[in-house]
């Protein structure tokens, strides 16, 4: 049906994609400086830096979407984020303007938000502005900068997704909120392919789970509606009944706005994720 292009196409957002986008029709141009395991018939790899404009302007000639993934998806020194989610970005969405691809999915994160209250009336109502809780939810928050800039100027239809938890399965208790699943994900990819909205839009990144707590009404007006549901699981006894408690005043970037998470390291300085 289409070309599209993944950055980031050996890591786990785009591995799950793959296969789906595949069984859709479309043709994949899989970008990333390491090697893309498995490529199979439909499918074209190249190797590069994300800040190589030139190299990713010829691997995005005929793409219908650029899908950007690629990027450091943890805390990490600013210099390494700076290099590679900002300039990484800048320089993806240069060679998407050379190569006239026209649409663009950006991948932001909930830290871009992360010192968000969960209470606040615009997480259940809208979009609310960034208010990141590390270095890497503002390089996030940047991308998300870069995302409306490109737009305005260039005449781009850009979707920014901040995702919350992704995986095949919901994993946790927290993720009974948060959690993204691999077909809601193909499904964001497929509304930036075909919406008629214009311009820049902020979306959330999550699936349609009962107990969530952010809104789904952006994405629905790029054509994004989800359809899987967390709570499901609970209901097929494949995961516990129980939630997340949080306290009072928590923010949606959990554990990794409390001030024990180190700035510039990875983990915050320590082997666990939120």
């Amino acid at each position: 049906m289409a070309r599209i292009a993944l950055t980031g196409a050996a890591g786990r957002i785009a591995t799950s994609l793959r296969p789906r986008l595949r069984a859709a029709g479309h043709d994949l141009v899989l970008l990333d400086v390491v090697p893309v395991p498995d490529a199979v018939p439909g499918e074209r790899i190249v190797e590069a830096d994300l800040r190589d404009v030139e190299a990713h302007a010829d691997a995005f000639a005929g793409a219908e979407l650029v899908v950007h993934l690629g990027g450091l998806s943890d805390e990490q020194p600013w210099a390494d984020l700076l290099a590679v989610n900002v300039d990484g970005t800048r320089a993806v969405l240069d060679a998407v303007v050379s190569a006239g691809a026209g649409r663009v999915l950006l991948a932001s994160s909930v830290h871009a938000a992360g010192y968000v209250p969960v209470d606040d009336p615009a997480t259940a109502a809208g979009m609310p502005l960034p208010a990141p809780d590390t270095y890497y939810g503002a390089s996030k928050a940047a991308v998300e900068a870069l995302g409306g800039l490109y737009a305005g100027r260039f005449g781009l239809t850009v979707v920014t997704a901040r995702i919350m938890t992704f995986g095949e399965a919901p994993s946790g208790r927290s993720s009974l909120r948060w959690w993204l699943s691999g077909d809601d994900m193909a499904r964001l990819v497929e509304a930036v392919r075909t919406t008629d909205a214009g311009g820049h839009h902020v979306v959330w990144g999550v699936s349609a789970n009962a107990r969530r707590r952010v809104d789904l009404g952006p994405g629905v007006a790029i054509g994004f509606v989800p359809v899987d549901d967390a709570q499901t699981w609970v209901e097929e006894g494949r995961i516990g009944a129980g939630v997340a408690v949080e306290v009072p005043g928590a923010v949606l970037g959990g554990g990794f706005a409390d001030p024990a998470y180190r700035l510039g390291e990875p983990h915050g300085g320590a082997d666990r994720r939120t």
